[in-house]
């Protein structure tokens, strides 16, 4: 493609974004000429007060529809994010007879990946609600209908939607890496490396954080019901920090990530649920896309593994349920469904306590503390998994291994396992439940990323 027919395609998505917010009300506009096509320049520029709370909804609404952009075979969306980071980490496999490269290639039968399959779509809902983040933070920059401390609010609450979207095409990247820079869409920024895009992303978390720290006791817009208890900016800077902490452990940076939990919503003795999440409702709104019926042909099944692995009586084993007949897929073969939602309308964590917990309780091993550390995981192993407390030895070695099962079994099928394991070096640890399966350490450069520009 030329360089010239790549730009209109990058200027039609945009405009595509904009009408699909326009459809569902995004903007509370005057009489639009041109009603298939909204122009960027209606909200870019001397955008209303109105508009701007509308574009927050939006931006709200793209962080949601990163979970939800095309259900059932998940071809871009965060259900999709789950079903590949999944059975890349072998924790679950997608069973569907009339798409069978979710087992051929994504557990490497094939021994490569295809940059331009389906399953890399993913990738494109992150970047919308990126790309939408930014557009309400050029918005709110460029009008006076907002007063200063307001404009610092959105700017925090952009900034941090920006770089937690970030984060998650990031770690499917990998060392393949991202763009950091897209101030000028049509002429983005190169790719930086997996540690440079970490330290870029920590950086506009900590932008962000100063700005909330700044923009006083109240958003100039409502949070959706999920964000309740973290809808201001001094609460939502907890939120913001705790997507830090994530990002500090990926760095190593350990007494960081402790002052950055601090910060956040962290209780060592608190509810593990606390956290935002995405609630969902029936139509006109949008279901669970990880919901499933259990027992159906096409589904997604957990590697056995996960349940022969287990502690017996563990708690966390209702994350999937016994299949009446095992599913099977070219030689894969699931017995159980996963369960992880109950129904259509269960909420999704997006980040909570027990995940903060078991970051201290990492920060802790690293920084040579194991007492500590051990009295975090026996929470997370009493109050989650209804297990003894940790009897084992006090090494370092042996409580890595405590942390990665207990993070395991707490955090199945939320994109973790993959990551984790790779960032310890022990992806050769995953299981190979086929002779020629191949553990990839990095999900392959979309097809139109490689192509911009050429």
């Amino acid at each position: 493609m030329t360089p010239i027919k790549n730009k209109l395609v990058a200027a039609t998505c945009i405009m595509w974004l904009l009408t699909i917010f326009a459809c569902n009300k995004v903007f509370n506009n005057p009489e639009i000429p041109n009603p298939n096509g909204a122009e960027l320049s209606t909200v870019l520029k001397n955008a209303t007060r109105g508009q701007i709370t509308q574009l927050a909804i939006g931006t709200f609404s793209a962080m949601r529809t990163g979970y939800n952009t095309n259900p059932g075979n998940g071809t871009s969306s965060y259900e999709s994010y789950c079903k590949v980071a999944g059975t890349l980490g072998r924790e679950v496999y997608v069973i569907n007879e009339s798409e069978t490269r979710w087992v051929n290639e994504l557990a490497g039968l094939n021994g490569a990946l295809d940059p331009g399959a389906f399953y890399n779509g993913y990738y494109f809902s992150f970047s919308s609600a990126r790309q939408t983040a930014a557009i309400l933070k050029q918005s709110a920059l460029n009008t006076n209908s907002i007063n200063a401390q307001e404009k610092l609010g959105v700017e925090g609450f952009s900034n941090t939607v920006i770089a937690f979207e970030m984060l998650h095409i990031l770690n499917m990247q990998g060392k393949n890496g991202i763009r950091t820079d897209l101030s000028d869409y049509l002429n983005p920024g190169p790719f930086v490396s997996y540690a440079a895009g970490l330290t870029s992303i920590k950086a506009l978390l900590d932008t962000a954080a100063n700005q909330l720290k700044q923009a006083g006791n109240a958003f100039m817009f409502n949070a959706p019901s999920g964000f309740a208890g973290f809808d201001t900016p001094l609460t939502f800077l907890q939120f913001n920090r705790a997507v830090a902490a994530r990002v500090d452990i990926y760095q190593q940076n350990w007494q960081i990530a402790l002052d950055d939990l601090n910060a956040s919503f962290f209780k060592i003795d608190g509810p593990l649920t606390t956290g935002p999440v995405f609630n969902w409702g029936v139509a006109p709104d949008a279901l669970n896309p990880l919901y499933q019926p259990l027992n159906n042909a096409v589904t997604v099944v957990a590697n056995n593994a996960f349940v022969a692995d287990a502690e017996p009586g563990d708690a966390r084993l209702n994350k999937v349920a016994l299949r009446s007949s095992a599913a099977n897929l070219v030689g894969i073969s699931g017995s159980y469904d996963v369960a992880l939602y109950p129904t259509n309308l269960t909420p999704i964590s997006i980040i909570r306590n027990e995940e903060l917990i078991l970051i201290y309780a990492e920060c802790m091993i690293q920084l040579g503390q194991y007492q500590n550390a051990v009295n975090a995981l026996n929470i997370v192993r009493t109050q989650a998994g209804s297990r003894p407390v940790y009897t084992g030895v006090l090494t370092k070695e042996a409580l890595i291994d405590e942390l990665l099962k207990q993070r395991r079994y707490s955090l199945f099928y939320e994109g973790h396992r993959w990551i984790d394991m790779r960032r310890y070096g022990r992806l050769n640890q995953l299981p190979l439940d086929q002779k020629r399966q191949t553990i990839f350490d990095a999900m392959p450069r979309p097809l139109a990323e490689v192509n911009w520009g050429k």
